[in-house]
C-alpha cells in the first residue's frame, strides 16, 4: 500500500513526538509549515520547509480543499 500524498490543508502527524496539526502555506512563497494545539503546551507551530519536508510526517485527516489557504 502506498502513503497518500499530503497536500495543504491536511491534518498530520508527526510520528517522532505525535504532535498533531494542519499543514498550511505562506501566501506567495514555497515555505510550508504545520500548526496545532497540544493540551499542555497550547498553540504552536513548526519553523517551516518545504512540501517534501512534510510528506515524511502521517496523515492523520484529509482536508477540505475549501479551507486552503
Amino acid at each position: 500500500m502506498s502513503k497518500q500524498r499530503i497536500e495543504v490543508g491536511d491534518t498530520i502527524r508527526n510520528s517522532e513526538n505525535g504532535l498533531i496539526g494542519v499543514l498550511k502555506k505562506e501566501v506567495d512563497r514555497k515555505n510550508y509549515y504545520v500548526e496545532g494545539y497540544h493540551e499542555y503546551a497550547g498553540k504552536w507551530q513548526t519553523a517551516g520547509g518545504s512540501l517534501s519536508d512534510y510528506q515524511k510526517w502521517d496523515l492523520y485527516q484529509k482536508g477540505e480543499n475549501d479551507n486552503i489557504t
